[in-house]
């Protein structure tokens, strides 16, 4: 029989393990199954039962890719040049705004605050529609600079609030004191409030990087060939004329997973490291 200690033991240790184990590995089958079968022949990569091991596992739809799509490594740079731009922007902006809703109170801050959660639940298609036109007319179509203001302005709203959760926690009396100690309130929020708001940034651009990353619908809209970023061709994988080449889809698909991986490995160990300091009232 199992005891009633034994039982919590249980419940409480082995348990929430096993949950873990299976949230982690329905959240990786896709990409390991994909990686899995961008180094498979063309012709073993559906088989079924699916096999895991055996001679069947090459570089070849890596190959053909660089032979037949070189394009695709044109929109690559395309999506790096938006993604940075995008990430800088927003950052740039949502730490401005993210003080303002956080050490001001006045009502027209927080009718502002109120607008950008609005304005964020519109749907990007109702934005497409009236833009482009405008866009046209004044030649801004198919231009890198168009879509980093699209992405900007659709995503400077959800950040500015997620950094003003991060600026709400540094201590007012830092920024005073720094104020008493002769700091402008510039200064002070440079030398201070950036700082200590670091973690927020972070996640910021996290997020605001892997949304510019794979966003489709603004650049299917708003390019063609000069700024056209990676998710447009990884599109035209799937129409084919000669029907979906599922290897060198799948090649570029993890090429494409790849950048978004090395950003949030390089910087998850200094987000961690951030927000448990922050954790720490003094």
């Amino acid at each position: 029989m199992i005891t009633h200690k034994r039982r919590n033991l249980l419940i409480e240790k082995i348990l929430p393990g096993i949950l873990l184990a299976i949230v982690v590995m329905w959240a990786f089958f896709p990409i390991v199954n994909a990686i899995i079968g961008s180094l498979k022949m063309p012709l073993h990569i559906w088989d079924f039962p699916p096999r895991f091991f055996g001679p069947f596992y090459s570089l070849t739809n890596y190959q053909e890719l660089v032979k037949d799509w070189p394009q695709y490594f044109g929109n690559l740079v395309n999506s790096l040049i938006v993604t940075s731009g995008t990430a800088l922007v927003v950052i740039l902006c949502s730490i401005f705004g993210a003080y303002a809703f956080s050490r001001f109170s006045h009502r027209l801050v927080r009718m502002s605050t109120l607008f950008t959660i609005i304005i964020r639940m519109i749907p990007p298609i109702i934005v497409v529609i009236p833009l482009f036109p405008i866009f046209n007319t004044f030649g801004l179509v198919d231009k890198h600079i168009t879509l980093i203001m699209l992405y900007a302005a659709f995503m400077v709203s959800i950040t500015t609030l997620l950094m003003k959760t991060f600026v709400d926690d540094v201590p007012v009396s830092l920024e005073e004191a720094a104020l008493i100690d002769g700091c402008s309130r510039f200064q002070a929020f440079l030398k201070i409030t950036i700082p200590l708001s670091a973690p927020g940034i972070v996640a910021a651009v996290i997020f605001t990087a892997i949304f510019a990353w794979n966003e489709y619908l603004f650049a299917f809209i708003f390019t063609s060939r000069r700024a056209a970023t990676a998710p447009l061709i990884l599109s035209e994988f799937m129409g084919s004329f000669m029907g979906v080449e599922w290897g060198m889809l799948l090649a570029a698909a993890v090429i494409h997973l790849i950048p978004m991986l090395i950003l949030t490995w390089m910087v998850q160990s200094y987000l961690i490291k951030g927000m448990s300091f922050g954790a720490v009232k003094q």
